[in-house]
């Protein structure tokens, strides 16, 4: 019933040789060639993508080291929305660094403080090395650089716009794309709130604007859990049922609604109602669609008519599209800041690729479109916070300046990957790179040179931090104590 308990260097090792193969599962895909992996679960559904976060999440990792990993992967991508593979592949590689380090006698402290002075010298020098675009051309190149290499750079003009357009108007979280069959080229952006409904009946009208209501109650009578047989009896509850339903209805009415959303459902003579008083109205809305549309409109979401009054209602436009393959409606309205993506693909593997691609190049777009900083990519910024570090003025001890050169060994890995995916020699395009600091890798090309590839600087930063402050975290970890699961003592007792 012991815990299994790994110490000292065996718990290093261990640390070591987990980051290593976690960073395995995702290091390929990284760069414009870099490849995509198929992801095979349990029940034998597959998945192929090239998006490190997205293979990382669907990893089923019991190893508690791994899981961290992961958790930092997450965290990047929730914070800057890219940069996932760099700093779970950066992170893998400066613990390996650290281990020939540690076996050459330098004690796990040490290295820390190289570590860290090497990461401040690189944010100075990325910092230095920035520059600032305008926000649209900024949000376009950002969003370029986040699609390039993915199933979405097939259709890159019209996405870049895509996202560049979305960026501008809204935060990634108010943005929400609808994938439908089609042509990806057709793939629109669209002020406002989109729904995948249609009204009630054929019969109401396709455009409203006006007044408009959301409702998170069943528009219908109650229902009556009895048993009768009693025709007079049955005629009263129908009867109290008509009350309650025109009661209801004249309460909308009164207010010159002109448009009504329900989370729920419309009563058969509601709808007609709704129809001879010129009312457009949609049921069964999602819950998070009558939570954007009431954000957008300026209404609340009612959840008792009995209460309603003219604050609950909400202003704006709609109108019904009959759309092929699948209609829909928009919904505009005084409150901006919403906008919903209409995502045509071919098959929906390639629709659902594309998805994850976009919300990483809108927000990106968005990142760079409120705080306008950039930074050469392909390679070329970690080649240059490299060399800072290497020309920089000695200032630690003779073992932490050998962590800070690790750290600027450790930088170097990213354009030597994205060489490696191009299928490039890999001692002439590291001894390229290492004449000229300003130069990056073109795998396009299969070529060392001066780039034009863009990307935020903040996602370089928080990448380097991210990797900089949890590899000295697990370099500081003397065991590693595990408990055992529920399972194995479950098993032990029935022995």
């Amino acid at each position: 019933m012991e815990d299994e308990v790994i110490r000292g260097r065996d718990a290093q090792r261990h640390i070591v040789e987990i980051a290593i193969e976690v960073a395995s599962r995702v290091r390929k895909t990284l760069g414009p060639l870099g490849f995509d992996m198929m992801l095979v679960d349990r029940m034998g559904e597959h998945l192929q993508t090239n998006d490190g976060a997205t293979i990382l999440k669907m990893q089923d990792f019991r190893d508690p080291v791994a899981k961290m990993i992961v958790e930092v992967a997450k965290a990047q991508e929730e914070q800057v929305f890219d940069g996932t593979t760099t700093t779970v592949i950066l992170l893998s590689e400066l613990l390996r660094l650290a281990d020939t380090l540690i076996e050459r006698g330098i004690h796990p402290n040490d290295i820390s403080r190289g570590y860290r002075e090497g990461l401040r010298i690189a944010l100075e020098s990325a910092k230095s090395n920035s520059f600032s675009l305008d926000p649209q051309e900024g949000a376009m190149e950002a969003a370029k650089t986040a699609l390039t290499g993915k199933t979405a750079g097939d259709y890159s003009d019209k996405l870049i716009d895509l996202c560049a357009t979305a960026a501008l108007s809204a935060r990634p979280e108010e943005a929400k794309i609808l994938a439908m069959p089609g042509n990806t080229e057709d793939s629109q952006v669209i002020e406002g709130v989109v729904v995948m409904k249609e009204p009630c009946l054929s019969a109401m009208p396709s455009k409203a604007k006006g007044k408009i209501l959301v409702l998170d109650e069943d528009l219908a009578p109650p229902q009556a859990n009895i048993s009768l047989s009693d025709p007079t009896k049955i005629a009263e509850i129908a009867k109290v049922q008509d009350e309650y339903i025109k009661n209801r209805l004249n309460s909308i009415l009164e207010l010159d609604v002109k448009v009504v959303f329900c989370q729920k459902q419309i009563d058969s003579r509601a709808q007609q109602v709704f129809r001879k008083a010129g009312i457009l109205a949609l049921r069964q809305v999602r819950k998070s669609d009558i939570h954007r549309i009431a954000e957008v409109t300026g209404a609340t979401i009612v959840s008792d008519l009995a209460s309603l009054s003219e604050e609950d209602i909400g202003t704006g436009e709609v109108n019904f599209v009959k759309a092929k393959p699948n209609a829909y409606t928009t919904i505009t309205g005084p409150e901006k800041g919403s906008i919903s993506i209409l995502l045509y693909a071919i098959t929906e593997q390639s629709a659902q690729e594309i998805m994850r691609a976009l919300d990483d190049a809108i927000g990106v777009a968005w990142l760079v479109a409120t705080e306008p900083n950039m930074v050469t990519g392909a390679g070329t910024i970690q080649n240059q916070m490299a060399r800072a570090i290497e020309k920089a003025v000695p200032t630690l001890d003779s073992k932490a300046e050998a962590a800070k050169l690790a750290f600027a060994e450790a930088l170097l890995l990213i354009p030597k990957t994205l060489a490696e995916s191009a299928g490039m020699d890999l001692m002439d395009t590291m001894h390229e790179l290492s004449q000229d600091a300003d130069a990056g890798v073109d795998a396009l090309a299969g070529a060392v040179s001066h780039m034009s590839v863009r990307e935020p600087l903040a996602v370089v930063q928080s990448a380097m931090k991210a990797a900089v402050e949890n590899s000295v975290a697990l370099l500081r970890t003397h065991a590693i104590i595990k408990s055992k699961s529920f399972q194995e003592m479950f098993e032990e007792s029935h022995r």
